[in-house]
């Protein structure tokens, strides 16, 4: 998975990161719900960042 610190990401790190987190999940036989794809797209697009992203998870499935 692509990291960097102090830097933000491009568009292509962070697609590159959604795609390796999707298939990880799907390997483990999860299925990722399209409201997890939707604002992944966001964040790949840049219109969120990975805090929100990671918030919006959260709160879907009630984990704190």
């Amino acid at each position: 998975m692509a990291t960097r610190t102090g830097s933000r990401l491009t568009a292509g790190e962070r697609a590159a990161s959604v795609a390796e987190a999707t298939q990880s999940a799907e390997l483990e036989g999860l299925t990722v719900s399209p409201a997890s794809l939707a604002d992944a797209q966001e964040y790949v697009r840049g219109d969120i960042d990975v805090d929100e992203l990671g918030r919006r998870v959260r709160a879907r499935y009630g984990v704190a």
